[in-house]
């Protein structure tokens, strides 16, 4: 069924995590010891476009959603607020058919940027591997366009989240969600995946 034995994925995404434990900068790193946690939810809205089309919001909406959440552990500081770590998230796609989607991987966050001691913007990105239990919308489609297999694809997600420099703790963002076969590396040949753009909350702690 997957473009890889499932054994291999898990073994594939576990490395993930302890790159993300040993990254080669955390020789130097601190540990952090605050709001190093963080739990999200958030709903996305599925394009037919690109990676790019549906990142410059115009790509068609092609009738499907999710709705998922995910915890995130940030593990070492490597630079000031330069904050790395791993993602966990899960996902109930809806639209076409209902499936569903859980991923795996590291992520990178950048806390530096306070905009009048008033709002911090912090842009993140996380990478990893994302599994789903079945084809849905345009992924379906690029599925049988390429007769490849979205079961066990890369996941990609830069972010963008607004917080008050007064409530650190609590954040509005935006993220794309992207799957991708990366070429054909995984998917049995699939390129692009599926993408679409998703607000939510997160709770730092």
């Amino acid at each position: 069924m997957f473009g890889i034995p499932f054994w291999r994925a898990a073994r594939l995404g576990t490395g993930l995590v302890l790159v993300a434990a040993f990254w080669p900068f955390s020789v130097s790193a601190q540990p952090l010891d605050e709001r190093d946690q963080a739990i999200f939810g958030f709903a996305a809205a599925y394009s037919s476009g690109d990676l790019g089309t549906t990142a410059a919001f115009v790509a068609p909406f092609d009738g499907n959603f999710a709705v998922g959440a995910g915890y995130q552990h940030y593990l070492v500081e490597p630079f000031p607020d330069l904050l790395l770590g791993a993602e966990f998230g899960v996902a109930g796609r809806f639209g076409d058919t209902e499936t569903a989607e859980a991923w795996l991987g590291v992520t990178a966050r950048y806390d530096g940027i306070v905009l009048g001691d008033v709002l911090r913007i912090a842009p993140a990105l996380t990478l990893g591997l994302s599994l789903v239990s079945g084809p849905t919308g345009t992924e379906h489609g690029r599925e049988i366009l390429r007769e490849g297999d979205a079961s066990l694809l890369f996941y990609m997600a830069p972010e963008i989240a607004l917080s008050l420099v007064s409530h650190p703790n609590l954040e509005l963002f935006y993220r794309l969600q992207h799957r991708s076969g990366l070429y054909g590396t995984l998917g049995g040949g699939l390129r692009e995946g599926y993408n679409g753009n998703a607000l939510g909350l997160r709770f730092r702690f």
